[in-house]
């Protein structure tokens, strides 16, 4: 809902917008690129470049409608990373601009060296640092710089990094810390056994980016030491971050048919709409999260809120959100023997697991939406009178 008195307008790809029903007060503008990005002739680190650039003028082309249309925005909110805000300052100059920056790269202390455990080859490094190239320029564009979390903060040189806010966009705390108040509705394909043991893993995609792999060695072994322990995994068996396997296997199929899981306890949800999401999250015992440093999942922050005893990696934004023995477990992202003696730990223990998850839910409440979407009006305030009386009514456009 859109408050009286303000215009919003949001721009977003065709492809990008789900919603079933329009949003009240705002309209929704979609665009889409005129032609794929890539080229024989194209040098190889310039090939994102190219695809950011086409993103922007298609963006810009939609925003020429609204300037046609007479609509002038005074401030502009954007996704900064794929180029859909290039040339936004082209299209509304005398506007103001805010950017949401998720990620900056960097070849050495972050995702990238991480994974590999080694020291990143020069070709791709050089490749990373040129990937940074329409951050920059929006950056440069942006009067105020928002990222989600501290972590990512630190990725920014530090001379970008202080004109950075942070500002976690936020979930739903109270709907999330009710789940577990409500009756126990866990998913039909559990059995009906008060002695039932449930973990569970969630992740938009099945990937090394999140511990994919050591999850699914972890779960084998605990399968083989508790016998009651049903397993419930949420996502698609698709990669969202970093690669694929080489040998063109997806990492799904690779759990099935490489280890030892028990189909029979072992669950594959898939990817999950809200209440059947949620209601795997009240059914969760242990809930298991692993990532490389890399941006932070918002379901890590969603079973926080729902009350859930967690199992992490031991890794910078984990490390942000999760105190190690005091609001979850903390493990090595490497050692499936070590997480799975950490959740078997917890299994063994009720006491335990109700201290954890009561402390992870107090935790969450610092990322309440409420609070992010106070922390995004202030920045707007200093200059919310001025631009009113300049135009007599505050019009926003976000992308």
């Amino acid at each position: 809902m859109v408050e009286e008195g303000h215009e919003v307008v949001f721009i977003a790809k065709s492809r990008e917008w789900h919603a079933p029903d329009p949003v009240s007060g705002m309209r929704i503008l979609t665009y889409d690129t005129h032609r794929p990005a890539g080229g024989e002739l194209l040098h190889p680190y310039l090939r994102r470049f190219e695809a950011s650039v086409l993103e922007g003028q298609a963006v810009f082309r939609a925003c020429q409608q609204l300037r046609d249309e007479g609509w002038v925005p005074d401030w502009i909110l954007s996704h900064v990373g794929f180029g859909n805000g290039l040339y936004l300052s082209d299209a509304f100059p005398e506007s103001k601009r805010i950017g949401l920056f998720e990620w900056f790269y960097r070849a050495v202390g972050a995702d990238v060296d991480f994974l590999r455990q080694a020291p990143v080859e020069p070709d791709r490094a050089l490749r990373l640092r040129t990937w940074n190239a329409q951050c920059l320029l929006e950056l440069a564009d942006c009067d105020i710089g928002v990222v989600p979390t501290q972590w990512q903060r630190q990725q920014f040189p530090e001379h970008l990094a202080s004109r950075l806010h942070v500002i976690h966009e936020g979930i739903d705390v109270e709907a999330l810390e009710s789940l577990k108040r409500g009756p126990d509705h866990r998913p039909d394909n559990l059995p009906k056994d008060p002695e039932l043991e449930v973990l569970t893993y969630v992740s938009r995609g099945f990937e090394e980016y999140r511990g994919f792999p050591q999850a699914m060695q972890a779960i084998a072994l605990l399968q083989q030491r508790r016998p009651q322990l049903h397993v419930l995994i949420v996502g698609a068996d698709v990669v969202a971050y970093g690669s694929g396997r080489p040998d063109g296997r997806s990492w799904g199929d690779w759990a099935k048919q490489d280890l030892q899981l028990d189909p029979d306890r072992t669950h594959w949800m898939g990817a999950l709409q809200t209440d059947a999401y949620q209601q795997v999250l009240a059914s969760s015992d242990v809930h298991l999260y692993l990532t490389v440093p890399f941006v932070l999942s918002w379901s890590l922050l969603e079973a926080m809120a729902a009350g859930c005893c967690i199992v992490a990696s031991d890794t910078p934004p984990v490390r942000e959100v999760l105190r190690d023995g005091e609001s979850g477990v903390l493990v090595d992202f490497f050692s499936p023997e070590h997480q799975a003696d950490a959740v078997e730990e917890l299994l063994t223990s009720s006491s335990r697991r109700r201290s954890l998850a009561n402390a992870a839910r107090h935790a969450s409440r610092v990322y309440d939406s409420k609070k992010g979407l106070e922390a995004w009006m202030a920045l707007m305030s200093v200059n919310s009178n001025q631009t009113a009386q300049r135009r007599g009514s505050s019009t926003d456009v976000g992308v």
